[in-house]
């Protein structure tokens, strides 16, 4: 009985920090938008959500807007991905309209580094991260790998096609401080703890 009292106690202390944070996406060094993310949590069900538009200069060249959710649970075997929502629109035209429900073990493309995250506040020398991840349009394993890093605060981890790299902050609750891929950049801005 104390050893599951003990499991449980460990388990909430674990649990992913619900924030809110406004983060800078760049292509090509050229900044296109302000992304707000907020992480919440209502009884063991947690939501993730992100909006963002295009702003300023980039604006003017093209007007798109990106709204995701994502619905999930944390139990001992990790993030456990219920429902994905994905709204993206280009001008008028809508691109994406993506509603789906999720099957044990998949990840979704919001919650993914989340998935990572919780993982490192488990096990900060965790090397390995193997992810099912479902877009809506297809299924693909994933393989991320914590390789080698001079800051002690920051972890980085890079997937296995070399194409992403995410730096995720220990004094920030192991959240994403920075995300690069050949496509796009995602700068942590700033970020409220709630």
């Amino acid at each position: 009985m104390k050893f599951l009292i003990l499991l449980l106690l460990s388990t909430s202390v674990l649990a992913l920090k619900p924030h809110t944070a406004t983060y800078t996406l760049s292509v090509s060094d050229f900044e296109i938008a302000q992304v707000k993310i907020a992480l919440r949590k209502k009884g063991d069900v947690y939501t993730y959500t992100l909006d963002a538009q295009t702003e300023g200069l980039a604006f003017l060249i093209k007007d798109y807007q990106i709204r995701s959710k994502s619905t999930f649970t944390l139990n001992q075997f990790g993030l456990q991905s219920q429902r994905y929502q994905n709204f993206e629109r280009d001008g008028n035209q809508v691109k994406k309209d993506i509603d789906i429900y999720l099957k044990k073990k998949q990840v979704d493309p919001l919650n993914q580094t989340l998935s990572i995250s919780n993982a490192l506040t488990k096990n900060s020398n965790e090397k390995n991260f193997y992810l099912l991840l479902n877009n809506g349009e297809s299924i693909a394993k994933k393989y991320y790998q914590q390789v080698q890093n001079n800051s002690s605060n920051l972890i980085h981890v890079i997937s296995s096609d070399g194409n992403t790299e995410v730096y995720f902050a220990r004094n920030k609750y192991y959240i994403p401080v920075l995300i690069r891929n050949k496509d796009f950049t995602y700068k942590l801005n700033s970020v409220n703890f709630n």
